[in-house]
């Protein structure tokens, strides 16, 4: 039996504002995506050779089959397979669901591009992202692979690497939707993008939903409250994690232990955008 297994890696917002509503709903953003050597354990099982490119998903609890991303992404995939085998997708989900670290996404991604090897699809990368994109606007970081800064709805990417060493993820006990989110008054939407020069500055990694979530979501504000004083902490994306930067290994576990009394936390490291030989 052909099995493939890989990392369906999570992300963080380094930072995130919000340039500009747009008139079809969705907001101009600007943001930096770091991926991070973290994630989902996905196992894609071949049942049957030939087929009729049929999945099935294991490893979730009370998410129709329908409306998973990763049978979304399947699905867009089915006019363009020149293989007709069937598969069995097994997720060790660690990624918590609303928690603004892409795991839907990075999911879909994933399938994307193995089912596109699998099923002989022949698509390009570009054209997966095309694809992805669709689906959910930061699935083509995913598909890339790459750390990027990122503009559009999010889906516009231009490579980058961050300096992020050592990374402190900080779960409350909650899941947060990001349409509870992007369409409240308080939003701010006015923010200026920042230039290519200022993207490495730390002082300047703003989160425009931090503000809103501490608003609304009383498990992130408790924990927020508990450790602000001691450590730095930001949020990513529209979910309910937040995270602090380290350098020093030392501080990154003192601040784990101290965050590990009020929360479930992790250390983890960043991927490291490859570079080409030339």
């Amino acid at each position: 039996m052909v099995k493939v297994t890989t990392l369906s890696r999570a992300k963080i917002n380094l930072m995130l504002r919000v340039i500009a509503q747009r008139k079809d709903g969705y907001h101009d953003l600007q943001t930096c995506f770091q991926l991070l050597e973290w994630g989902d354990q996905l196992e894609f099982r071949c049942i049957k050779n030939e087929g009729s490119n049929e999945i099935t998903i294991n490893g979730f609890k009370g998410l129709k089959k329908e409306d998973n991303l990763i049978f979304k992404a399947a699905e867009s995939l089915l006019k363009y397979a020149q293989s007709s085998s069937d598969w069995v997708i097994v997720v060790k989900k660690l990624i918590p669901t609303g928690a603004g670290l892409g795991g839907g996404s990075s999911n879909a991604a994933e399938t994307l591009k193995i089912l596109n090897v699998q099923w002989n699809c022949g698509l390009s990368e570009s054209e997966l992202m095309a694809i992805g994109r669709n689906l959910g606007a930061d699935i083509p970081v995913f598909i890339s692979g790459k750390s990027a800064v990122a503009t559009g709805i999010g889906d516009c990417l231009e490579e980058m690497a961050f300096d992020t060493p050592i990374v402190l993820l900080i779960f409350p006990e909650t899941s947060i939707k990001t349409s509870s989110l992007v369409n409240h008054s308080d939003l701010t939407r006015n923010q200026i993008e920042l230039t290519k020069g200022e993207l490495n500055n730390r002082d300047l990694w703003i989160n425009d939903f931090f503000p809103l979530v501490l608003k609304l979501e009383p498990e992130v504000k408790a924990v927020y409250e508990q450790l602000k004083n001691r450590i730095d902490i930001r949020l990513s994306g529209t979910g309910s994690t937040m995270f602090a930067l380290y350098s020093n290994e030392s501080e990154a576990k003192t601040a784990l232990d101290w965050a590990s009394k009020w929360t479930n936390c992790l250390l983890v490291r960043p991927k490291i955008n490859a570079v080409e030989l030339k």
